[in-house]
């Protein structure tokens, strides 16, 4: 399928903001993962996925796996909604990562103990933010976070 045909396949908005949820994003990320474009037929995988971008996104996609597949790929290149947070919480994420190493995004890795910890402990307990158990989910969450909400 040429690159003319897929764009013709988009129903995402241009210009428009992420509106997804951090946790909706993640969802749409493994839900992706698990299709297949070169599948000849729609599968379970493709029908879940569909069924969240029509149902959680409110996107008008074809039932067929290229529309199905393409959309979400622009849809996750679009990232997701940051919360605002307070100045407070700002100046508490510069400080818990002061210092830190910055790790891969893929890298699960949390010690019991440490700056990754903390800054975890911090996002999920104080702030109530979600974000998955790892080294790399959490400074990235975190940098997201303090770069969305830094006043220039």
């Amino acid at each position: 399928m040429n690159t003319t045909t897929l764009l013709q396949l988009n129903v995402v908005p241009e210009g428009k903001t992420a509106w997804l949820t951090f946790d909706q994003y993640q969802e749409l990320k493994n839900l992706f993962e698990a299709v297949s474009p070169f599948s000849p037929e729609i599968d379970t995988s493709a029908f879940r996925l569909h069924r969240f971008l029509t149902d959680m996104a409110d996107l008008d996609v074809p039932m067929n796996i290229e529309a199905i597949h393409f959309n979400a790929f622009v849809l996750l290149r679009r990232g997701y909604k940051v919360e605002e947070i307070t100045e407070k919480e700002y100046q508490d994420l510069l400080r818990l990562m002061d210092g830190l190493e910055r790790p891969d995004p893929d890298d699960m890795e949390l010690h019991e103990a440490g700056g990754h910890r903390n800054l975890y402990n911090y996002l999920t307990i104080q702030m109530g933010i979600s974000v998955p158990k790892g080294r790399g989910p959490v400074w990235y969450r975190a940098k997201g976070l303090v770069e969305a909400n830094s006043v220039a």
